[in-house]
């Protein structure tokens, strides 16, 4: 029997390459994860030519090197950092890890609008300090989550959840816009996480309704892709229709929203706050102003980092697999045309 071979660059564990290997006897496994100081990104050098299957970050932009290449998963929700690759233009079909980061960057977003709500940068730079200032209660007087609207602009799987925990946990009305007219999630998801039905918004908008969504919206959950269509979505008209005493979150790509408008947004108080883990340049450059404004609380991409993140990917990989050797249609496939 011709055995299947399956490439696999990320630094899984042994136990989780053997999860792969158990799938089906078919398969011949390979894990040759890059080193110290090797470019991520150059995977070229592990090819023999023979692989069918790959999992990656990045596939190689010689394709010729993996003739035989047949089905790629990506260890990433998004492929902008596939833009002008090879690969978009070949018959190879790509799948997204998109649905394994739903839990753990939802509960971070999340804990994004308690800490805006409660002015927890400021609390934390007046620690910093070592001293209180005199008329705390003024200071810090915050906002209840309870009963305020949650506006997700992009209900895929992380927003899916986010929503979730905000509606059953916290009481909070949610609105969602999506790009289609489809409320199901089609994706990866895992049980009990997220809202695959499309059950829990007491309003749904489409991508004419922004504005709308905005204006209604108490805090607003940025977690679409990054598009042509989407690259500054969020802009100076788009600020200025949301309420002054909004937040908005960006959990997403740093350029959908318009970084400039964003800081003179923040600067003269169109909007309460910020929470953002993604930004236009990465990491965020030392002169950006937005490490200065105390109503912006930053993080460094890290929303998905949990421990349990390559198990979940891992998980989605062995399924998309016995989808593969079944001839059914794979989870996340990427349409090209969308961008996602």
């Amino acid at each position: 029997m011709n055995k299947i071979k399956v490439l696999m660059t990320q630094r899984f564990s042994e136990d989780q390459v053997n999860r792969v290997r158990a799938v089906s006897p078919q398969l011949h496994v390979v894990q040759k994860s890059v080193k110290g100081d090797w470019d991520p990104t150059d995977t070229a050098g592990f090819f023999d030519g023979d692989e069918e299957i790959l999992y990656c970050f990045m596939p190689p932009r010689d394709l010729s090197i993996a003739p035989r290449l047949k089905f790629v998963q990506l260890h990433s929700a998004g492929i902008n950092h596939l833009t002008h690759h090879p690969i978009l233009q070949s018959d190879i079909r790509i799948a997204t890890s998109s649905g394994i980061h739903a839990t753990p960057i939802g509960e971070f977003a999340i804990m994004m609008m308690l800490a805006l709500a409660r002015h927890v940068p400021r609390m934390v730079r007046m620690q910093d300090r070592g001293a209180w200032p005199e008329h705390r209660w003024k200071m810090f007087l915050g906002v209840e989550l309870r009963g305020k609207t949650l506006g997700v602009v992009g209900y895929g799987s992380i927003g899916r959840e986010t929503a979730r925990i905000a509606k059953q946990g916290f009481g909070m009305r949610v609105l969602a816009l999506t790009r289609g007219g489809d409320r199901r999630d089609r994706g990866y998801h895992e049980p009990g996480v997220g809202d695959p039905e499309g059950k829990l918004p007491d309003a749904w908008f489409a991508r004419e309704q922004l504005h709308d969504l905005l204006a209604q919206s108490d805090f607003v959950l940025i977690g679409t892709p990054l598009t042509d269509e989407t690259r500054n979505l969020i802009g100076e008209k788009e600020l200025r229709a949301m309420k002054p005493t909004a937040y908005i979150v960006n959990i997403a790509r740093g350029g959908i929203v318009n970084e400039p408008a964003l800081i003179r947004a923040l600067k003269e108080n169109w909007i309460a706050g910020a929470g953002l883990d993604v930004f236009e340049q990465e990491p965020l450059p030392s002169d950006s102003e937005l490490w200065k404004l105390e109503n912006a609380l930053l993080a460094p991409h890290v929303s998905g980092a949990t421990p349990s993140y390559d198990d979940r990917a891992v998980n989605l990989f062995c399924e998309n697999i016995r989808r593969y050797l079944r001839g059914e249609e794979l989870l996340n496939l990427v349409n090209r045309e969308k961008g996602y």
